[in-house]
């Protein structure tokens, strides 16, 4: 069962994506994306800007993020654990942008080419930090990282805020992903994990960037997809087996998931 929470073994990677479509997820690591040609659509918390070539966004730690891309493109995407840098410790606990985009770099050929200097450390590859890796290996990243992290936070607005502890973020996650089949409202996960209602709404708000019911729903709709695919039930057991409650939410939800209704896919779907 997918989570909008990931909880990640891969701490760092730098690499190129093509065409990237990514579904909303968030997790505890800095994501930054730095377009290289063509246009895409990226989405960090409730903001949302299409990049063309030499733009840049960064995602603080636990803000929901997507992107989507119509045509063809590509773009360096870049993901590390905020304590890879400790300098810049109280910019990601205590501050949040008041826009997560770079869209008229002050710096534009620095930018490019830190950003190819970085790609050029580790080419192609996502790896994890191995003790040999914090010793020599990570020290051009870092150094790299360093400076783009510092143009780029030069080229937005810091305001005074903070983003949800990702121990809270596991904990609705875990907690959701062992549940989301029984009835369970607001008040009931509240409850269950000892916080206020009106905090758990805060946190989806924020951080998972959509309503609890919305994410509730996905959970279902995933799970309700994988029996279609995968048993002999039918769109009604699928849909009472996921925890809806009624077919009319069950298609609502779906149709809003995979912009289709539900049915047995066909092999290979």
């Amino acid at each position: 069962m997918k989570s909008i929470y990931q909880n990640r073994t891969e701490p760092f990677t730098i690499r190129i994506t093509q065409n990237n479509s990514y579904a909303p997820h968030l997790h505890r690591e800095i994501e930054l994306f730095y377009v290289l040609d063509g246009e895409i659509e990226i989405t960090i918390g409730s903001a949302t800007q299409i990049l063309s070539a030499g733009m840049a966004s960064i995602a603080f730690p636990n803000v929901a993020h997507k992107t989507h891309t119509e045509t063809s493109s590509r773009a360096i995407l870049v993901i590390f654990p905020p304590e890879l840098l400790p300098d810049y410790h109280k910019e990601f606990s205590s501050t949040l942008p008041a826009s997560p985009f770079v869209t008229a770099p002050s710096d534009p050929k620095r930018l490019h080419h830190l950003f190819m200097e970085l790609l050029a450390c580790q080419e192609g590859t996502a790896f994890k930090a191995s003790p040999a890796l914090k010793k020599d290996g990570l020290l051009p990243v870092k150094s790299y990282l360093a400076l783009i992290l510092w143009l780029i936070l030069s080229d937005i607005v810091l305001l005074p805020g903070t983003t949800v502890s990702s121990d809270i973020c596991e904990e609705i996650a875990a907690y959701l992903n062992g549940h989301f089949t029984e009835p369970l409202s607001l008040s009931d996960l509240a409850f269950s994990l000892g916080y206020s209602k009106y905090y758990i709404s805060h946190i989806f708000r924020d951080s998972f960037g959509c309503s609890y019911t919305d994410y509730l729903n996905r959970l279902r709709c995933e799970h309700a997809m994988g029996l279609l695919m995968h048993t002999d039930l039918s769109v009604t057991d699928a849909c009472y087996a996921s925890g809806f409650n009624s077919l009319r939410t069950f298609y609502r939800s779906f149709a809003q998931v995979y912009d289709t209704t539900p049915g047995k896919p066909h092999a290979g779907a």
